[in-house]
């Protein structure tokens, strides 16, 4: 019971230290952050796909997003290349996502998430995976990635 409550109070002080701490965010289309997020992601992106944005952010640990426009055809192939399991489902509203860029998830007429937990990058780092797919029209789909440090 002693452990339980330590537990818990150590993670009430971490979490007052995260809150103070000053976060280093960088959000840009580089070439060198979007290599640095998919590579900390363990992910893929084909090379028909158009990168809107990527965004790096770190208080106690990384966590990064990449906003991208693909065709269905890249979809598949970045999820397959990238070793995502095709878990997508439909998602009604409200929507747990923040996006950092392309149109309001709450304007797409069909929005599906997969998410793939506890995955292992070959270079040791475990994370979240989470793919949130706005689907506007046959033809187009704006793909929202995010890996988040555990």
């Amino acid at each position: 019971m002693l452990s339980l409550a330590m537990y818990g109070c150590n993670r009430a002080v971490n979490h007052a230290v995260d809150r103070m701490m000053v976060p280093d965010v960088e959000m840009s289309t580089s070439p060198a952050l979007v290599q640095e997020a998919t590579e900390y992601g363990g992910w893929v992106l084909p090379k028909g796909v158009e990168v809107l944005l990527a965004k790096r952010e770190i208080i106690r640990d990384r966590k990064y997003q990449i906003a991208v426009k693909a065709s269905p055809g890249d979809l598949a192939l970045m999820l397959s290349q990238s070793r995502f399991p095709n878990v997508l489902q439909h998602r009604g509203t409200p929507y747990p996502v923040t996006t950092i860029a392309g149109p309001p998830l709450e304007s797409s007429p069909r929005v599906e998430q997969g998410q793939e937990a506890w995955f292992t990058s070959s270079s040791g780092k475990v994370m979240i995976r989470e793919v949130t797919v706005d689907i506007r029209d046959e033809a187009t789909r704006i793909v929202h990635i995010e890996f988040r440090g555990v």
